[in-house]
């Protein structure tokens, strides 16, 4: 028998209650959901940020320390090489290269090529030292540390690469045998041999289509082969890669989805004026108006800055999710090594 002071709740009450809760807990897990969501979505954000950083960084560094190493006196070695991806494909991505020198080694001037273009006859390099006669000469430098190493050694003797190369050619080649003095006149010079079927032609293996022809032998330097720096973009796997001989690609940035280059050119007019122009293409459609009735075609050494644009996308978010992302990144790059010979406020005096 129910008392007269007890009470409880009918099924409306706990039915509101109910759906009170359930209101409430679909709020909270809508709530949490969309926490969750916002998480991914700058967790692939940040990644992507992450991903756009390294490459400019990495490229920046590179393209800024083009021809390191690779002197020529009054001039400079045009030490970027380009491929135009757009000249088979409009949608296809540029690549760049650029080769530089061990800063630390000598570089020698060449006076003559002979013997059926295997053999070089080079100046002694002031900081080399001689010791030794004929084949068992040794040719010794101080490295960074201070510490004497061998130069102009045979790739059998010693796995060093050398490049020969004038203002805009280069030839990558290896020793053939070690280096011996040969006397011409009253001159003594430096006798290097190389096998003519190792000769790497840089645009050649990197796929440009100027300046594949052999350096000028009666103008040109030998020295140490610092490195031959590429980048490109693999589009399979949308990944930027970079080599450093060529040959071997890995990959330094994932989730690139576009990579092109242009490059600021200039060219001095009759009038000792500078005109400007950015192409994909110098030394081909690069030619510069430059306002004295003349029109003047530039080259590699003419290159300024580089221009660099790539396009990003949150790596592991396909198109149409709603956490995908994409991003695009222009930045320009001057070259620190390139000569200023163009440059407007330095004149000739």
């Amino acid at each position: 028998m129910k008392a007269d002071n007890e009470s409880g709740f009918s099924l409306l009450e706990l039915m509101m209650a109910a759906l009170l809760t359930v209101g409430l807990m679909g709020a909270i897990f809508a709530l949490a959901n969309r926490n969750q969501q916002v998480f991914v979505t700058e967790f692939g954000v940040v990644d992507m940020n992450q991903n756009m950083r390294t490459a400019m960084d990495m490229i920046t560094r590179d393209i800024q320390s083009a021809g390191m190493g690779l002197p020529r006196g009054v001039s400079n070695f045009a030490a970027i090489y380009y491929k135009d991806g757009t000249a088979t494909d409009p949608n296809a991505p540029d690549e760049i290269m650029m080769l530089n020198g061990d800063p630390f080694a000598p570089v020698a001037d060449v006076t003559e090529q002979a013997a059926g273009s295997s053999e070089f006859f080079l100046e002694p390099p002031a900081d080399v030292t001689i010791t030794g006669e004929g084949a068992n000469q040794i040719f010794t430098y101080k490295d960074r540390e201070g510490n004497p190493q061998q130069v102009y050694r045979s790739y059998e003797n010693d796995s060093k690469i050398y490049i020969v190369y004038d203002d805009l050619h280069a030839m990558i080649f290896t020793m053939s045998r070690d280096a011996q003095t040969v006397a011409q006149g009253a001159k003594q010079l430096v006798s290097v041999q190389h096998n003519p079927t190792g000769f790497l032609n840089p645009p050649s293996v990197f796929g440009s289509v100027i300046d594949g022809s052999e350096p000028d032998y009666e103008d040109s330097r030998v020295a140490i082969l610092g490195g031959s720096i590429g980048y490109r973009l693999n589009r399979n796997t949308g990944e930027l890669e970079r080599t450093e001989d060529l040959q071997t690609w890995f990959p330094v940035a994932r989730g690139i989805i576009g990579f092109q280059i242009q490059y600021r050119v200039l060219a001095r007019a009759l009038n000792d004026s500078v005109k400007e122009k950015t192409t994909s293409i110098p030394g081909e459609d690069a030619i510069v108006d430059t306002g004295d009735g003349t029109n003047t075609p530039t080259s590699r050494r003419d290159i300024r800055s580089v221009i660099i644009t790539i396009e990003a996308e949150t790596p592991d978010v396909a198109p149409g999710n709603q956490s995908y992302r994409r991003i695009i990144q222009r930045f320009e790059v001057s070259p620190r090594n390139f000569n200023l010979l163009n440059n407007n406020n330095l004149k000739s005096q």
